[in-house]
Order: structure tokens, then sequence, then C-alpha cells
């Protein structure tokens, strides 16, 4: 019976137990549910450089107006200015004057002999003393600048026109050479004038055809600075500035290489039988001929006074400077008339004087008397070779 007990007593204990374990496993699984899978989504932020601002845009400047016609070296030149300063175009230095020019962004460099001035290229609407700028894909320059080159001048011509021209500095020539100088006037058979002053164009070409054949060599004034370096030198000198020296000496001169000085009378200049300024002009660029100073109005220099021969010598000067761009060296005594005080007021603008006398010029001689020969019509090859046989040799003191 005990035994009976014990055994329902331990059944209803497990009965018990068995009820309370499936309850707790209800409410855990209320109150725990499973765990839902939960979907993750990572979003990558795009990342991207920092956006720099488009710079702002800066407008051209506005391009310079013209400014006044100038004269660079012998060539009517137009300008730009900004109100103040007058700007040329490079390449019409390096056409006219030969100057050199090479240029960056930044800059353009102008040399001339061996020297060279720098300018600032900057923005026109930005410009200062000295400057220079860009328009139209040319670079332009302050006139100033022209004038920071070795031997360039500026002045006023007649009209008062601003001009540009190269002044040679000469050196003494080495002492003691024999060059011979002749003299002529027209050229041509149309003996219109005093027939005496007009020497034939076929005698002409028999003369340079014996210079060129027996190793004379024909140069200008200013090459007495390197006599040395020539042989047989002879200069050939042409008064007055006859048309006919463009027309008919002036192919012969082509024709045979020969060089030529000519002096000019400034108030002559486009009357009957002379040259006109647009002749002078050509035979000035032509490499071939010098074009020198016969006094402004060929006067008798013996009477004049002082005031008046500063301005035959002076304005002649500056008249042919602003035709050719050279500003000559040489004068020519009309005539050959002459006075103490002629020589020195012409030695004050000059290098060279020339006479008439019919002698030969010695280098050791003084410059501003400089002899010649006078080659008149009717001076026969004989006579020519007999004045130019000296050439080159030396006096015996």
């Amino acid at each position: 019976m005990k035994k009976g007990w014990l055994v329902f007593c331990a059944a209803a204990l497990l009965a018990l137990m068995l009820v309370g374990c499936g309850k707790t496993a209800q409410e855990a699984a209320v109150l725990e549910p499973e765990p839902e899978a939960i979907e993750a989504t990572v979003v990558l932020a795009e990342v991207t450089s920092p956006v720099e601002p488009e710079p702002e845009e800066i407008p051209e400047p506005e391009p310079l107006p013209e400014g006044e016609e100038i004269l660079l070296f012998g060539a009517r030149a137009s300008t730009l200015t900004d109100g103040q300063t007058l700007f040329v175009d490079c390449a019409l230095l390096e056409e006219f004057a030969g100057v050199d020019i090479a240029s960056a962004d930044d800059a353009v460099t102008l040399g001339l002999d061996g020297q060279e001035t720098v300018v600032s290229l900057v923005r026109s609407d930005e410009l200062h003393a000295g400057d220079g700028f860009l328009q139209d894909g040319a670079a332009y320059v302050p006139l100033e600048a022209i004038l920071e080159l070795p031997g360039i001048v500026s002045g006023a011509a007649e009209d008062g026109t601003l001009y540009f021209a190269r002044q040679l500095t000469l050196s003494s020539p080495a002492e003691n050479v024999n060059v011979p100088v002749l003299m002529y006037h027209a050229v041509s058979d149309d003996l219109w004038g005093y027939w005496d002053l007009f020497v034939s164009p076929q005698t002409i070409e028999e003369e340079l055809l014996y210079l060129q054949e027996n190793g004379f060599e024909t140069i200008w004034f200013e090459d007495l600075s390197h006599v040395e370096d020539y042989e047989k030198p002879v200069i050939l000198t042409f008064d007055d500035g006859y048309d006919d020296n463009y027309t008919e000496l002036f192919p012969l001169l082509q024709k045979y290489n020969a060089k030529a000085t000519i002096f000019v009378i400034p108030k002559a200049i486009g009357t009957p039988h002379k040259m006109t300024a647009e002749q002078i002009y050509e035979l000035s660029r032509s490499g071939l001929v010098s074009i020198q100073s016969h006094t402004y109005s060929h006067g008798n220099l013996s009477t004049m006074d002082e005031e008046t021969l500063i301005f035959e010598m002076e304005e002649s000067q500056k008249y042919l400077a602003a035709l050719t761009g050279q500003v000559p060296y040489a004068v020519c005594y009309p005539e050959g008339t002459r006075s103490e005080l002629s020589i020195e007021v012409a030695g004050r603008y000059y290098d060279y004087g020339l006479l008439m006398n019919g002698q030969i010029y010695n280098t050791s001689d003084d410059p501003l008397r400089v002899k010649r020969f006078y080659v008149p019509r009717g001076y026969d090859l004989g006579s020519f070779r007999w004045s130019v046989q000296e050439a080159g040799t030396s006096r015996n003191w």
C-alpha cells in the first residue's frame, strides 16, 4: 500500500513538472520571437573633386587709334597713340633702318650696331612709360625707344613732320693714302645748259668699265674710315642733283655695281632738270648712291654772314636727313666758293667739305678742304687714266 502511494506521488510530481515546462516554452515562443532577417542597404556617397570656379574672362583692350604720320628713315609711316605717346610697328624699323628684332610674349628686343634695347610688352590699357604692346599680331614700341639705339636722331622736317634718321660717326682715315675724287655734273647728250657740265653717258660707261677691269674700287666718303681695306680707292661725285643722274647715271651704276656720291640742293629739288624727292629717296635706298649736301640754296658762301651760313648748312642737312633717313656728313661748297668762316661753320655740321681744285686728295689733308679732279665734257679716257693712276699710293713728302 505504502509502495503504491509512493508511486502515485512520483507520477503526480512528474506530471506537474511536465506541465510547468510546456508553459515556459510557449511563453518563450511569444516573448522571444525568432529574429527576422534585416536587409542592410549600404549607400556609398559619390566622392568628387572640388569644383574650381571658371576664371573670369578678361576682355581684350580696345585697339589704339592711329596717331600722327611720321618720317621713319625717309619713309612715311603711320603710328598708334594712347593719347600721350606715339607707337610704331617694329617691322618698319627692321625694313627701313635694318634694326634687328627679337620678339617674345612679354618683350621685344631692338638691336643695332651691336647694341640692344629691350621694351616690355603689356596690355595696351595698362601702359606705363617705356612700355610697348601687341595689336593685330604686331609689336608696337614707343618712339622714344628708337632714340635709345646708337646713331638715331630725330627732328622736324620742313613741313613740321617728325622724322627719324641715322647719323654715322666717322673715324679718321689712315694717313697718307691718295684717293682720287672725280667731279661730274650732268650725264646727258642733251646739252640744254652750259655744255662743259655735260658728260656723255657713253663716256661714263667707258670710265666705269676701265675702273672695273683694272682693279679700282669706287667708294663713299664714309668708307675712308677704313680706307686701308681698298687697294685702289676712287670716289665719284656728281654735283647739283640733275635728273639725268637718275635716268642715265643710275642704270650704269647698277650695271657695273659702282658707288657714287651725289650732292643735292634741297631748294632746287623738283625744279626743271633736277631730280624729284622720290627719285632721290630711291637712289638713297639703292646701296649705290650716297646723298650729300650742296648747301640749301647753292649760294656764294664767301659773301655770307655767320647766320646765313648756319642756315645754309643746317637746313640742308635737316632736309636731306628727313628725305633719305640718313644725316649728310659731307658738303660741297657751291662752285668752290668759300671763306674761312664758311669752312668753320661747315665743320660744325659735316665731316667733309669739298673744293673744286684739280689735284688729288690725300687722307692726311684737311677733310674740310677735299680736292677734286674736274671731269668736263671731252675728257678722254687717257686723261681719266691719269686722274686715277695714283689711287691707293702714298704721297712723297
